[in-house]
């Protein structure tokens, strides 16, 4: 079943991310959140993994980051040579380019994806990142941290309770999500519209 919706959680954007050396010392996942934040993550990803793998032909990761979700893609883009250090290790072909600029001809791959790169992107160029990757690949698949597990409305809905210390708010919004995201489907947007569709 597919339906129109509107994300519901505010990213907030920083000029730092827009500077490929700001990333080259750091993980695209979760940015300053604790360990145990980033193993939840991590496991919750495992939805978008088994998703991946089982797309057919000529795949790219654009925004590869440190190479994360490399293994389900042919070439990965990024603009950070630091991330893109990291990720050669993961045996695919990279290269290092802005997403708003892909040197692709168009329609090149089959298959494009984003995992947790558009809330990178800054607000006003969002729709020109998922616009090109539309441009050089047949099907587009954007994926963001409430597509796989319901902590980020956690995270927002006690960022609003003041009481709570905001060092506290991880560990506290840990205690929520299990259950539910265990049996949680994963959302699947495919760009550049904002159609999304749960896993069957």
């Amino acid at each position: 079943m597919r339906q129109e919706v509107r994300l519901k959680i505010k990213y907030a954007w920083f000029f730092e991310y827009g500077q490929p050396g700001y990333w080259n010392s750091r993980t695209p996942l979760w940015l300053d959140m604790p360990r145990l934040i980033n193993f939840y993550f991590d496991l919750n990803d495992n939805k978008v993994r088994n998703f991946l793998k089982i797309r057919k032909g000529k795949i790219l990761d654009s925004g590869c980051g440190d190479g994360r979700f490399l293994p389900y893609a042919d070439v990965g883009v990024d603009f950070s040579k630091g991330m893109l250090k990291k990720a050669k290790y993961k045996g695919r072909d990279l290269v290092r380019a802005s997403i708003l600029h892909l040197p692709f001809k168009n329609k090149s791959f089959d298959v494009a994806f984003m995992v947790d790169v558009l809330l990178h992107i800054e607000p006003d160029k969002q729709k020109q990142a998922l616009t090109e990757a539309k441009r050089v690949a047949k099907t587009v698949y954007n994926f963001l941290g409430e597509h796989r597990t319901i902590l980020p409305f956690i995270i927002e809905a006690l960022r609003n309770i003041h009481f709570i210390p905001r060092g506290l708010i991880p560990f506290v919004a840990l205690l929520f999500p299990f259950p539910i995201d265990r049996i949680k489907k994963l959302v699947i947007q495919r760009a550049p519209t904002e159609d999304v569709e749960s896993q069957k």
